[in-house]
């Protein structure tokens, strides 16, 4: 009898399918040929990805959702015309340390990379060209086979770096998150 709840009737239970964990991933960032990022350990050479805690906005996932039409109390429902987006803003938390040379590398790489858009400091703007990127998104299994990649082409940052704020009465350690703007998407997955 098919439905029952038991162990036996449950493919994913009897194939031992593994589930998907939200933790397993890994992001590689391509900043601007402007900005200068720090080497990481010798074997990764990606400090950024070091310091990453989480991504937020990776909503790839796109329709045009649904309009309608009525008559008198009857409702049909069609698919939009068009999108209300085709690009992504997302989200990355990074948290903040400090290296031998006493320097918060993560805040000088993103600082370096939003100088590109806008200097505050100079009042000088730059060109899409000269401050957009590129970030690869891995998304592996326990083992480490990678089962998605998500690559965002043609991100800048668009919200200001957040500010620091400092408190005596705090034991708060300074994570700093920037959303950025991404032109276009690929997504692959097997």
């Amino acid at each position: 009898m098919a439905g029952l709840s038991h162990f036996t009737t449950s493919k994913a239970s009897m194939e031992k399918f593994e589930p998907v964990f939200l933790n397993q991933f890994e992001i590689t960032i391509t900043p601007p040929a402007a900005v200068s990022v720090p080497q990481g350990n010798p074997g990764s050479g990606n400090i950024l990805l070091e310091q990453v805690k989480s991504i937020q906005g990776l909503q790839v996932d796109q329709n045009p959702g649904e309009i309608t039409q009525q008559f008198k109390f009857a409702k049909r429902y069609y698919a939009g015309a068009a999108p209300s987006t085709t690009g992504l803003d997302v989200t990355l938390n990074f948290e903040v340390n400090l290296d031998n040379n006493n320097s918060m590398f993560v805040f000088k790489v993103l600082r370096q990379w939003s100088d590109l858009i806008y200097n505050p400091l100079t009042g000088a703007m730059g060109l899409k060209k000269d401050y957009t990127g590129n970030m690869l998104i891995k998304v592996f299994d326990k083992t480490g086979s990678i089962f998605r990649k998500i690559i965002l082409k043609d991100a800048f940052p668009m919200t200001p770096i957040n500010e620091m704020n400092l408190d005596y009465t705090q034991m708060t350690i300074f994570d700093l998150n920037l959303t950025w703007a991404v032109d276009h998407f690929e997504d692959q997955f097997i």
